[in-house]
């Protein structure tokens, strides 16, 4: 399958740099996959589609304040440094995958200064683009010098606000350098309004790393060489998808990746914990996710991809082409949408 497939035309003035002055006034396009008509509606009403038998899987992982900018005493450069993932730990030091601005201003041995802090340069980790550093604790130094890592296609410094607003309001696993922003418009209200509906909200960990910004760049999409991120799927997830009576609400594609990587039969799931490298594309069979809420992605990315397995790429080509023409905005702090079978609801053809 080309990759070219999912190519297509995203002015940048379509791209938010910004979130929405408060959580869940975002737009939302839904998609019903059985007749193909659309619905906009509004993000806050995603409850009232939520039935009392259905199973909402949310992804709690927490975005740290991984990038850090430092000093380097033996040339006196100033080297940004991005916290990717933690490799080893002891009881006295911690190594961390980074990524280096100005990665030619380091040498092996080089320790960056930050503030009184310091991580020392290992190396390069071979035939990958990270360097590992040593520094005593990665988390506590990212706490206190650190800034919020927006995504490349944000085009201004990170605020004080970002480190609230590019989080969900349930994070509270610090792992990752991306957030899961299909969640990022769920409030407190919304949450509760669907817990008392009846349904069950389960939750994953799926660490976002910074692959999930790469475009495949091979002709093939078979060609491509997914990246791997750590998940955990536990059993009291397990134990909500096994025994539903309903569908099995993903929000985000690291939710669908996370449970489709825990699948190990139609509609079952099994404790996972360690890395996946699952690449989701047209012509995978989903055995557990039944609805599917999610930004609008990046062209050529794997993300959009995923989405045309489960939508269809034909489908999922008009849903962007209707979204571009009628104002929505792209990306993380964007607007969403929403693909499932919807029987019981009589949506508005558009």
């Amino acid at each position: 399958m080309k990759t070219s497939l999912f190519d297509y035309a995203l002015p940048p003035d379509r791209i938010a740099q910004f979130p929405p002055a408060r959580r869940g006034t975002t737009r939302l396009l839904m998609h019903d996959r059985a007749s193909g008509r659309h619905a906009h509606i509004k993000y806050a009403d995603i409850p009232e589609f939520v039935t009392k038998d259905d199973v909402i899987v949310l992804n709690r992982t927490k975005v740290v304040k991984a990038r850090v900018h430092s000093v380097n005493p033996r040339n006196g450069k100033n080297v940004e440094v991005l916290f990717v993932e933690l490799h080893a730990k002891t009881a006295r030091k911690e190594q961390w995958k980074c990524l280096l601005g100005r990665a030619k201003d380091v040498a092996e041995g080089d320790r960056l200064m930050i503030g009184d802090d310091e991580i020392r340069i290992i190396g390069r980790i071979p035939n990958e683009r990270y360097f590992l550093v040593e520094t005593l604790d990665g988390f506590s130094l990212m706490d206190r010098a650190g800034e919020t890592p927006l995504p490349p296609y944000i085009k201004r410094p990170a605020t004080k606000d970002d480190i609230v607003r590019y989080n969900t309001v349930f994070a509270e696993s610090p792992r990752s350098v991306a957030a899961p922003t299909a969640s990022l418009n769920l409030t407190k209200k919304m949450l509760s309004e669907i817990s008392s509906k009846g349904a069950t909200i389960a939750y994953i960990d799926l660490a976002v790393g910074l692959g999930t910004f790469l475009p495949v760049v091979s002709e093939n999409i078979e060609d491509h060489v997914m990246h791997s991120e750590w998940i955990q799927v536990g059993e009291d997830v397990v134990n909500a998808v096994n025994f539903a009576k309903g569908r099995v609400w993903a929000f985000g594609t690291t939710v669908v990746r996370a449970l489709e990587s825990a699948a190990v039969g139609p509609q079952k799931l099994a404790t996972f914990e360690g890395y996946t490298n699952m690449f989701i594309y047209p012509g995978y069979e989903f055995k557990i996710v039944d609805v599917v809420v999610t930004n609008f992605h990046m062209p050529r990315s794997t993300l959009i991809m995923l989405v045309a397995a489960f939508m269809g790429t034909d489908a999922v080509k008009k849903t962007y082409a209707e979204a571009l023409e009628n104002g929505y905005r792209f990306l993380s702090y964007g607007d969403s949408m929403m693909a499932g079978d919807f029987p019981e609801l009589s949506l508005p053809i558009t």
